[in-house]
């Protein structure tokens, strides 16, 4: 069988997703925002939806989705070795 490449990020989570257990997989779906950080992703949300965003704001509110992003991708890695594991 021929592995597709999935590149070095992918890579990355995967081998990451292999160091957790299924109780560092349920911390990481119950992770959350402060109360500040929460408010201030609603705000650029906010901005952006109404194209306000200046480039700083832009970048900022990038990086907010792409954590969120490679949280969120670690967890359903990690759930699916899980899964594969248990048989």
């Amino acid at each position: 069988m021929i592995q597709e490449y999935t590149g070095v990020d992918d890579s990355l989570l995967e081998s990451a997703a292999r160091c957790l257990d299924a109780e560092s997989v349920r911390a990481l779906g119950a992770l959350q925002l402060t109360r500040a950080d929460q408010s201030r992703l609603d705000l650029l949300a906010q901005k952006a939806n109404d194209g306000q965003l200046s480039a700083e704001e832009e970048r900022e509110y990038d990086r907010f989705i792409e954590l969120g992003d490679i949280i969120a991708t670690l967890r359903l890695k990690a759930e699916r070795q899980m899964q594969v594991a248990r048989g």
